[in-house]
């Protein structure tokens, strides 16, 4: 607690009014250092007003509103368990020991509850907060790990739901492709049209082999012919339509094995100028893969926790285990 001298810090100095003695605070702080740390130090730790007889009231007045303003800027809360005296005239005492919350219940302020460098009690252990400690470390060691169902069967259980969000699982433009490919939009009817992805794989596969002339795009002419013996290039061999030669040559090759939709086409691309209609297919392949793997991840069982009131061992909450 901070002894401040009202008379000793006034020093004599002329204020008819709180506003004016406010300004004299003012120009102390910026003047005297030792006015300075004396003030910050009420503002932080508490203070006691002093030599406060025959003290105009306005000074005093004035000299607890610079403290409050200043503890405001230091960052300090305003400690509603402050104890401030003010010895001769007007002597006050200030100790709340309980507190209303808004919505108009009343607590009891133990020493725990005061902010640690306004208390010296503040290091002291709260039995309140070691008994709630001791109750969920209880509650938490009697969870039953149980085996509950999948993000699919969960989002199938709620589609008819006006405010189930289907993008949350499929986004937006995977959902765009797959409309393409005659999707209605409903997670009941996503398995069925994933279904038929090994017979596109295998239609694309043989689409790609069988493909047995380039042709020029333009003048519709054919500028590569499979032969027993290999490709035979005619007319003037442009670097664009050996490279379709070698592209399909690899590609054929590729897809004996297994295959990835970004291979693909990266060939394809040489290609698809002379065989139109390859990246379409690879297009359709490309979101069913993808559409089978998020399938496949929400379909999985998922581990849930289920915790028990610890008196009549009820269910009173579930919660996904985190892997």
């Amino acid at each position: 607690m901070t002894k401040v001298s009202v008379r000793s810090l006034f020093g004599g100095r002329e204020a008819r009014s709180v506003q004016e003695a406010l300004e004299v605070l003012r120009e102390l702080w910026k003047e005297d250092g030792t006015v300075r740390n004396l003030l910050s130090k009420a503002a932080r730790e508490g203070y006691v007003l002093v030599d406060t007889k025959d003290m105009p009231a306005h000074l005093l007045a004035a000299l607890k509103t610079a403290l409050a303003r200043l503890r405001e800027r230091l960052g300090e809360e305003k400690p509603s368990t402050l104890l401030v005296k003010q010895t001769g005239k007007g002597q006050e005492e200030r100790k709340p020991m309980t507190w209303e919350s808004p919505e108009g219940v009343r607590y009891a302020v133990h020493p725990h509850d005061l902010a640690p460098r306004e208390e010296r009690h503040w290091g002291y252990r709260d039995q309140r907060v070691e008994e709630a400690k001791a109750w969920v470390e209880r509650f938490l060691a009697h969870a039953e790990v149980e085996e509950g169902p999948s993000l699919l069967e969960e989002a199938l259980e709620r589609e008819d739901n006006p405010h189930f969000r289907r993008d949350d699982l499929i986004p937006a433009d995977l959902e765009a492709r797959l409309r393409t490919l005659g999707w209605k939009g409903t997670l009941e009817e996503l398995p069925t049209l994933v279904a038929g992805l090994p017979a596109r794989e295998e239609a694309f596969r043989q689409a790609v082999g069988s493909i047995l002339a380039l042709v020029d795009p333009v003048k519709k002419e054919v500028v590569a012919l499979k032969t027993p013996m290999g490709w035979e290039v005619r007319g003037q061999a442009s670097k664009r339509v050996m490279k379709a030669v070698l592209a399909l040559g690899l590609l054929q090759d590729l897809l004996q094995g297994e295959w990835s939709v970004g291979e693909a086409r990266r060939l394809a691309q040489d290609v698809e100028p002379y065989a139109p209609g390859l990246l379409d297919k690879l297009e359709a392949i490309g979101a069913l893969r993808q559409a089978a793997y998020l399938l496949k991840q929400y379909g999985r069982k998922r581990q849930v926790a289920v915790y028990r009131d610890l008196a009549t061992g009820e269910p009173v909450l579930k919660a996904p285990v985190l892997a």
